[in-house]
């Protein structure tokens, strides 16, 4: 039961990935059918990242009270109550309400395997970076998808969306024994009263570490949520996506931790995807385009595993943890693709995206107040 369970999160993360991409991919489709400016089309990303945000803490406090099943089962079913209410509506502000239930469920889907995943395996960074690796999978596959199936309408693709979520829910619903998750490992403590303790306090929130880490991951989800949600409309108007790099590297950073330490990598990545992205801004030609927003993905890619990996000594202690690092880090992704989009409608695609760059220069700051730290 506890391999099915740890199976089903590698699932969760596969889909996550997919529905990363899914409101990106519709969203040339929705702003020609709904006649959305680009600051509308930022509030509708950031309206899905704000579910996100809502998720991490929903999630930690529905697995406390309600417990681990009921909590991913009811997230489940607000991904599909969206995806339907994306499909069906023609009123504009229920847009906003389909993508922020979209949002919830799967930032809670996502923040739950996570957090399932880092406790079955003790934390072990190569298998998370495995994790994030099948995320990756489902954000190739979801443009082909929506690219293959848009030639019909555009909201075919939400429909395989739902098939898959439908798949997860049921997958998680079979699982019977969910009390790997529910009893937390103290070391310091084999005393319930102990454990009970340390299953609601927020003492990490003290810990420096933690923060570093929060702050990295707010950085990197607003260049993350804003080039993927911006990505597909950004290279419309430049007249390719960076997945498929996502997922190699990711693959090359498993293998990297073997030899050079999270902190180094963290720091090599940072600023290399900062450069790389510069160069994309700057690219004109289709070849060095595509060149430069693979080199972006590649350079990303190891960076969230990275930082999940990091927090799991107080997110495998503290089951709040998590959904702090997930709101902190998701504040970012919703704010981020609105101001995107806000300064686009001023400066042009061009300026809107350059103001990631400078979320890009800040990360690489907190990457090497991390490495300073030492161990």
């Amino acid at each position: 039961m506890r391999n099915k369970l740890f199976y089903t999160c590698f699932y969760a993360f596969f889909y996550g990935g997919v529905l990363m991409i899914t409101i990106g991919c519709t969203l040339p489709d929705m702003r020609a059918v709904y006649n959305l400016s680009d600051t509308l089309s930022g509030a509708l990303l950031s309206s899905y990242s704000f579910g996100n945000l809502a998720s991490g803490i929903i999630i930690g406090l529905a697995g406390l009270y309600l417990g681990q099943k009921k909590s991913i089962i009811l997230a489940l079913i607000s991904v599909l109550a969206g995806l339907l209410l994306l499909m069906t509506t023609h009123v504009k502000i229920l847009l906003f309400l389909a993508c922020a239930l979209i949002g919830v469920g799967r930032g809670s889907s996502i923040t739950f395997s996570q957090r399932g995943v880092s406790i079955l395996s003790g934390g072990n960074s190569r298998i998370i970076g495995m994790l994030h690796a099948f995320f990756a999978m489902g954000a190739i596959i979801a443009p082909l998808i929506f690219s293959v199936l848009r030639v019909i309408t555009w909201r075919a693709g939400l429909i395989v969306a739902m098939i898959l979520a439908l798949i997860e829910l049921i997958l998680f619903i079979s699982i019977k024994d969910y009390s790997a998750l529910e009893t937390l490992k103290d070391s310091d403590s084999d005393s319930d009263s102990k454990n009970n303790k340390s299953r609601k306090s927020i003492e990490f929130m003290k810990d420096s570490g933690f923060i570093i880490i929060c702050c990295s991951m707010f950085l990197y989800l607003c260049c993350e949520q804003s080039i993927s949600g911006w990505l597909v409309t950004y290279m419309n108007y430049k007249s390719m996506t960076m997945n498929f790099s996502l997922l190699i590297g990711r693959l090359f950073c498993v293998w990297l931790a073997k030899y050079i330490s999270n902190k180094k990598i963290l720091l090599i990545s940072s600023i290399s995807a900062a450069i790389f992205f510069a160069l994309m801004l700057k690219s004109e030609g289709e070849i060095f385009i595509a060149l430069s927003v693979a080199c972006v993905g590649f350079c990303m890619a190891g960076i969230s595993p990275i930082l999940y990996a990091s927090s799991a000594p107080y997110t495998n202690k503290y089951p709040l943890a998590l959904g702090m690092l997930f709101t902190i880090g998701c504040t970012g992704s919703t704010i981020m693709p609105f101001i995107t989009g806000f300064i686009a409608d001023f400066y042009g695609f061009d300026g809107g995206m350059s103001a990631i760059l400078v979320t890009f220069i800040l990360l690489i700051i907190f990457a090497v107040i991390n490495l300073m730290r030492g161990k």
